[in-house]
Formats: C-alpha cells, structure tokens, sequence
C-alpha cells in the first residue's frame, strides 16, 4: 500500500474512514448518532453520571477548570472534527473562555445549569443550516459540470477553522470530492455520470442529515432536545478525563457487548447502503438468514414483512430488523447478478447467535519430526458462560498436539486491541508455571494481584508473541508478562501500543442505567513495568503495516503519563504466594527480575539471524519501501518483476519470518 504523502491526503483518509463508518452499518453493530431512545436523558444525568466517574478516575475527582476547557474543545471536536462546519470566530469565544465564564460552567454543573453549552449548541444550529446551503450549491455546481475541479486543501489550513465563508465553501466542495471518489472506487468506475452523482449526493444528503438532526432535533420538543444536549455534553466530559474514558448511547453499549462476548441477537446479517439501495454485505456463518440457504452476499433488500423500504432510511430499516429472539421477519429480495432481477421472499427467524468471526483460528506448519503452530488471537473475549478465548486457546492446543510433536508456536496478537483481563490473566497462565501475572494499582493506592493459580503449563517450547502498535491493553499484558518470565520472545514493531490502564464499564451489563467506562488504575506486570505509553519493546524488530505510522497512546488526547511499581516496596514478585486468581491486596511484593532462560540466552543469535534473512529478502525489502512510500505506486502484481509480483502480498511476511526464528529456537536449542 502506498502511504499518502500531499498536503491533502491526512484529510483525505480521515475523510474516507468516516465515509466507511457511516456508509457501512450493521444489523448486530449500529453506528447510529441519532439512536432510539430507551430513556430519555436530562441535565440531572450529567452530575450523577460524571460524580459517578469522578468516584471512581485514577487522577480527575471533581470538574476542574482543565476539565471544563477539555469537554468544550470535545464537544466542538465531535461535531466538527475536520473543521468544515464552523468559522474561526464561531468557535475561538468557546475554546478560549475566560476564568469567570469557566468558573460559571462549573457553578452551573452543580446546579445542573449548562447555558455555555446550550450557547455553544445554537452556534452548531446555525453552522448546519448554514453547512446545508452550502452543501447544496456546491452539489449543483459539480452536478451542472462535468469536469470536477480538484480543491487541495492543505494540512496547515485544517489545523484552524475557516476564516470566511468563502473557506468554508471550498471546504465543503472539496469534502464532496471525496465522497463522490470514494463511491466511484466503490463501484469501479472510471466516469461519473450527472444522474450517478446526483444518487451519490442524495445518499450522502441522507447521512449527514441524519447526523446532523441530533443538534437540531426538538426545536418543538424540548425533552428531545435536552435528551440530546445532555448525551453529548457526557460524551465530551466523560472523555476529558482520559483517552479511554467514555459514555455511550444505548446503541454503542450493545455494538461493544456484542463485541467482546462474541454473541448477539438478530437475523445475522451486514447491511451496506450506496445510491443504488441496501445491499447484504456478509452473513453471519450458522446464522439464521445464512441457514436459509436462499440469501446471498450481493442481494438487494427492498422489503421487510411486505413494506417496501426503497423510500426509507437506512437507519428506519435496521430498526424495523431488530426484535425479541423467537419472532419472525418476512424479508423481500433482488438479486442484482442475475439478469432477470426477479423479487423473491426469505421468512427469518431472530436468532441468539454465536460470532465465530473475530475467534481465535489456528493453522501449522511441518518442520523436521513435528509442527510449528501459528495461532491468531484477535482479541481476549468471553461470553460468561461457554465461550471465551481461554477456552479456544486450550482447544487450539489439544488439536495442534493431535497433528504431530508440537515443536514450535507462534501466537499472532498484531491487530489485538485488547478485552477482558481475566483473559489475559488466562491465557498468560497457560504458558507460565505459577506466579504473579499482573499488578493493578488504584487511585487511592490499593493494589491487587493476580496470579496463575492453575500450576500447569499448557505449553513450554519455543514461543513467539507476534506484536505490531496494534496490540493493545490485555495483548500488552501477556506480551510484557510472558517477556519477563522468559517464555516467549515478543517479534515485531519496535513497541506495542502503550496502554497500561485498566476501566470499570457498565456497558457488558445490558440493564444498566447508564453506559459508561471510566479510568481506574493503572497495570503493571511482575517486573514492575508498566506499557503505559512506552509500550512493550520487541526482543527482535520485524515491521509490520503499522510501524511507519503514529500509532499509540503517546499519541491520543489526554493519555496517562508512564510509572513504574516502587522499587523500594516491589523486588522479588515470583516469591509471592497467593490462594486465588482474584485480585488479592498485599502491603508488599517484590519485583520479579527478567529470567534469562534458555530462549533469552540465544537472543544475539536469533537477531543476527533474522537481520540477515531480511536484509537478503527481496519481498521484504519491498514491503519497506511501500510502507515507507518509497516504492512505485503501481502494483507489484502489474509488473513484470516476476521474481516479486509471484509472492508479494500473497505471503504473510511477518509470519514467515517468525516461523524462521522458531526454527532457529528449535535448531538452536537442540544443540
């Protein structure tokens, strides 16, 4: 892939990133601003909410002036996050409020009066019926022409907002550019006709007024109103307190509990919309539309229960799909690949429904008398019942040791952003024979333990962590825990993530009152360490996608800053004995000094080993220049460079090369 590299390609892949949330929603995940309401919200929510959050936050326990100019500049933000809404002198009286106008916020926060709020909130009125003036000319201006005027729009000019209107307009145009190129690609076409851009216009029309009724909505009804006001002045206080802190519409908590416990209610199916209708775009494998046997991905949805749905939103079809598990939706069809285009009827039935998608899957290798297993954990799930990654893992296991001696093992967590840390706890233990897993410390100093109570290894041959700046949070834990009990070598970017914090949530509890989760402690593994910022550095560097990019906590807003456990209470932790995997509180623990096992021993070895493998590969000499943007833009696979275009991008190269240190570790170890 080429890495963007003009003035205006930052804005650009922000740009299409929100075009893809917004364009591609789900029946089991919903990204809907405007959400169905379950409980209508009011100023009283906010204190008792945020006084809730205070309680708990690792540092922030009351509103303070930083907080308060944090929540405005978020708010401002979640509106108008590429800048083309607002004019520079709508939103700097805001962003730059004297001492008295934030002490008035403060005042007003404990007598649930948010006027600087609701000021803000007329000024982001008037900037959308502004927004879709503009936004109207500019279509009618692309669509009375047939060349479109390409309007770059540099990294310098969207650090500020707007100075005048006229910035504004070349903003939006430029905003409409990249819409009707991204449906275009989308569709692969070369040209666009006026009537394609018009269908292109209309669809984006419906989205962006969909996101933008949330501001604008209950000018007649002020409990709407309000319910929406106080849903956004959560989410921008609730995210000044750290970069991981958040609340969430009842929509949001359940796309987040679907997520980390793998199951979900409904007919198991991916919707996508473009200016042509709604489309199926996946099906759920086992779900109940798959098990029908009679939809396909590719098919137009025109009914449900034999109302047409060609006239309404996207957004009023997702909800006319949802229902109690047991009842039935009779659902309509077009199946646009064959020529005749004939109609035909599906009756499904609402379904709980196990995701296998985002599960643990396995694969192996040959090598000499046995196996070399790769497993790919993408992220640390459990339902509460009969399914978790713990339990996956374990399985994996017992089938790789049915297909020959179990030589080598490569665990693969670059794109694992993390999930429950009694998983971690878990899955660490598998591989570590007893010992202190992870240390949590709270905000009034308490610190608890958990350990690996089981006693037994479930594996102890050469293992490799496969990381990226990917693998975040729980991924972290088991990286950073495995490297200092000297189980496994971690092989990839040059760090992780650099999450090291823990959160309390509400949002895996469906009956809850409110969804929120919120900063409460800090995690460090049995050296000490923490990978707060820092993240867990790679015993030997292979680079992945990522590692040209700036990704990490380092580099979101309001991240902790690193610590480490004291010394002078924390310095021999694997002496530590404790009863239970629970969270334990002790008034003492030393650190557990790195083991310099035999695997660590041969580290200079595999290093100079797998520096030069790479050096000498072609493929992934290649793979560097493309990731750092200096390789042609066109595709290798076009070229006549058969030497090259056979394997790249067929090949997992970091894998590969993994698998190579294994081998090493295995060759190596013999000796």
């Amino acid at each position: 892939m080429d890495r963007l590299n003009n003035n205006s390609r930052n804005f650009r892949k922000l740009l299409l990133r929100s075009c893809r949330s917004i364009l591609l929603c789900s029946v089991l995940f919903t990204a809907s601003t405007l959400i169905s309401v379950e409980r209508y919200l009011s100023y009283f929510d906010v204190q008792e909410t945020m006084d809730e959050m205070f309680r708990l936050h690792v540092e922030n326990k009351e509103l303070s002036p930083l907080l308060v100019r944090r929540s405005i500049k978020l708010y401002i933000q979640q509106f108008d996050p590429d800048k083309i809404y607002l004019l520079k002198k709508e939103a700097q009286p805001f962003l730059e409020l004297s001492n008295r106008q934030v002490q008035q916020v403060i005042d007003g926060y404990y007598q649930n009066d948010y006027k600087t709020f609701e000021d803000l909130n007329g000024v982001i009125q008037g900037a959308i019926l502004r927004h879709r003036r503009i936004r109207k000319e500019n279509e009618e201006i692309m669509l009375s022409s047939n060349q479109v005027e390409n309007k770059n729009i540099s990294n310098k000019q969207l650090m500020n907002y707007a100075d005048s209107i006229t910035e504004l307009k070349r903003r939006n145009y430029y905003h409409l550019l990249e819409v009707l190129k991204y449906q275009g690609r989308k569709k692969s076409l070369k040209t666009l006709s006026s009537e394609i851009k018009e269908k292109m216009f209309q669809l984006w029309e419906r989205k962006r007024v969909h996101f933008e009724d949330s501001y604008l909505e209950g000018e007649n009804a002020p409990r709407i109103a309000q319910h929406y006001l106080t849903l956004n002045i959560l989410k921008a206080m609730s995210r000044s307190l750290d970069a991981h802190s958040g609340y969430y519409s009842p929509d949001e908590a359940y796309e987040i509990r679907a997520s980390l416990q793998k199951q979900f209610q409904g007919i198991g199916v991916t919707l996508r919309e473009d200016y042509d209708g709604i489309f199926i775009a996946d099906l759920i494998q086992g779900g109940p539309a798959h098990s029908t046997g009679m939809i396909e991905i590719g098919d137009r949805l025109v009914e449900i229960d034999g109302n047409s749905v060609e006239t309404v939103s996207f957004y009023e079809v997702l909800d006319q799909l949802k229902g109690s598990e047991g009842t039935t939706a009779v659902l309509g069809f077009v199946r646009e690949k064959e020529s005749s285009q004939k109609s035909y009827q599906v009756k499904v039935r609402r379904e709980k429904i196990i995701m296998s998608d985002g599960r643990l899957s396995f694969t192996s290798e040959k090598f000499g008398s046995g196996i070399i297993g790769k497993i790919v954990m993408p992220g640390f799930y459990d339902n509460g019942s009969s399914m978790s990654l713990d339990r996956d893992l374990r399985s994996a296991l017992r089938a790789l040791k049915k297909e020959g001696e179990l030589l080598g093992l490569v665990v693969d967590i670059r794109e694992n952003s993390g999930g429950f840390l009694n998983q971690a706890v878990k899955v660490a233990s598998m591989f570590i024979n007893g010992g202190v897993i992870v240390v949590s410390k709270y905000s009034d100093g308490e610190m608890s333990y958990n350990r690996d109570m089981d006693g037994r290894e479930f594996y102890h041959g050469p293992l490799i962590l496969l990381t990226s700046k990917a693998s975040a949070s729980a991924s972290e834990i088991i990286a950073q825990a495995m490297q200092d009990y000297g189980v496994a070598l971690v092989v990839g970017d040059d760090r992780t993530y650099g999450k090291g914090s823990m959160q309390y949530q509400t949002l895996t509890n469906a009956s809850a009152k409110s969804f929120f989760k919120v900063t409460v402690g800090r995690y460090y593994t049995a050296s000490g360490k923490s990978p707060q910022i820092n993240g867990v550095k790679a015993d030997i560097v292979v680079p992945t996608v990522f590692s040209p990019y700036n990704i990490g906590e380092r580099f979101l807003e309001f991240p902790l800053t690193n610590d480490h456990l004291d010394r002078g209470v924390v310095t021999s932790m694997h002496s530590l004995k404790l009863k239970s995997n629970k969270n334990i509180a002790a008034p003492s623990v030393p650190y557990l000094q790195p083991r310099d096992t035999d695997w660590r021993k041969m580290l200079g070895k595999l290093k100079s080993n797998s520096k030069e493998r790479l050096s000498n590969d072609k493929n992934f000499n290649y793979f560097l220049k493309v990731i750092h943007g200096k390789a042609p833009s066109k595709s290798l696979k076009t070229t006549k460079k058969s030497s090259l275009s056979s394997n790249f991008g067929k090949d997992d190269l970091q894998m590969k090369e993994a698998v190579h240190i294994i081998q090493d570790m295995i060759q190596i170890h013999v000796k």
